[in-house]
């Protein structure tokens, strides 16, 4: 055991020492090899879960203390700029989401870095249930095996365990693959944060008047995720970070289901039912943020954000493309390093947003009514031009998907190219 993963987790590092040319053209040959290392580990070190149906399923007592049901979501008509600089729409859609429940555990178990629940060997997680195998598994360092196909067992081998009894301790649960992402973050984990705030001030069923509430954290969340909790949430709570592959033993537990699921699909053919992000929970959010902050200004700036070569989907001709739109009156802002209000502030005053798709684009929710958002994509059969339409949707922006040149056609992750003239010509219309 011990040299199987010291061999894999050496073939990992080296894989990621080598160039970034070398590792993108030995790719599959290379992961191919770590990936046996990785079963290797798995097979002599993991345990094994029976993957439950239900809640039920799992064996323990609980409250539901609050579900919405037979819920719909729907997405606007998104604007697509091709790479020939022609404009093009998809249509708008509308259909089903998932039910959303509020649960009180007496005792039960979770998975840090995961918004798995375990009970002894069965373990309920709601996106593995509806896995097909053309999806991407989010945690293969978490869930070192799992059969698409049959979806019967799991393989885990948490790190550690935690026992978490103290009585007058009221713990809510914010663990979810993905939760250190700020996008995620925002749309699924600080949704449901809200509506464990709202409920449990409305429930009788538990009392949060004598108990001390306790969020758990994944670890490495950045300081920007915990100030928008902070800002948020109305009542007094503390935080507990809790580390990947974690197993916490947790007395009583506050926890809430997805609103909507996010499977990944990175290679294959786009089915935007599988990241039909739930404008419920966006509403939410939006909600709270136009309760906490009063934007007293007209809209006025124009912001490109500037992003690292270093960054995946990075922009081949980065450095002509900020200095064109610099020299185009646009501000070249890196947000990386700022506050969540910072972010809140600039975005609120922006009349136009430029730049290449991420998690930065988050912020659109912030914009004021009226004003306009370009992001860049490289084109790719499984873009999801969904993932920030349903943001533009609640705030009123317009929002502009360019599909850019990819350098190659393997993910949706390229590299890419950017035809300025394009831009710019797009930039002319808003302008006039």
């Amino acid at each position: 055991m011990t040299i199987s993963k010291g061999f894999y987790i050496i073939g990992k590092s080296f894989y990621m020492l080598l160039p970034k040319v070398i590792r993108t053209q030995y790719r599959d040959s290379i992961l191919y090899y770590l990936e046996l290392l990785r079963k290797i580990k798995f097979k002599l070190s993991s345990s094994r879960y029976k993957l439950a149906v239900s809640i039920d399923n799992l064996n323990v007592e609980y409250t539901l203390l609050s579900s919405i049901i037979d819920r719909k979501s729907s997405l606007n008509s998104q604007t697509l700029i091709n790479n020939d600089g022609s404009i093009s729409y998809l249509e708008e859609l509308e259909g089903p989401t998932l039910d959303i429940n509020l649960y009180y555990f007496k005792k039960i178990s979770i998975l840090g870095g995961t918004d798995a629940l375990l009970n002894n060997d069965t373990l309920y997680h709601e996106e593995l249930l509806s896995m097909d195998e053309h999806h991407d598994l989010k945690r293969h360092d978490l869930f070192l095996a799992f059969d698409k196909k049959r979806k019967e067992k799991v393989y885990l081998n948490p790190v550690s365990i935690k026992s978490l009894e103290d009585r007058d301790k009221l713990y809510i649960s914010l663990l979810k693959e993905h939760s250190v992402n700020y996008y995620h973050w925002m749309t699924e984990i600080m949704p449901r944060a809200i509506f464990c705030n709202i409920k449990l001030q409305e429930e009788k069923v538990v009392s949060i008047n004598d108990k001390k509430i306790v969020f758990l954290v994944d670890e490495s969340l950045p300081s920007q995720c915990l100030e928008v909790l902070e800002n948020l949430i109305s009542f007094d709570f503390s935080i507990e970070v809790v580390l990947k592959n974690e197993l916490i033993q947790c007395r009583d537990l506050i926890y809430c289901s997805s609103f909507w699921q996010s499977l990944d699909n990175t290679s294959g053919t786009l089915n935007v039912s599988e990241f039909f992000v739930d404008k419920y929970a966006l509403n939410l959010l939006h909600t709270k943020i136009n309760e906490k902050f009063i934007y007293k200004k007209e809209p006025y700036r124009k912001i490109y954000l500037k992003r690292s070569k270093s960054q995946i989907r990075s922009i081949v001709n980065n450095e002509y493309v900020e200095s064109e739109m610099k020299k185009v009156g646009y501000e070249l802002v890196d947000t990386s390093s700022l506050s969540f209000l910072e972010q809140v502030k600039l975005f609120s005053e922006a009349k136009v947003i430029v730049g290449a798709s991420g998690a930065t684009f988050t912020n659109i929710l912030f914009m004021q009514p009226g004003t306009t958002a370009i992001n860049f994509y490289p084109s790719h059969p499984s873009i999801n031009h969904g993932i920030f339409q349903p943001l533009a949707d609640i705030s009123g922006v317009k929002l502009l998907h360019y599909k850019t040149h990819p350098i190659d056609d393997k993910s949706i992750h390229s590299n890419f190219f950017v035809d300025l003239n394009i831009i710019k010509n797009i930039l002319k219309d808003i302008d006039k």
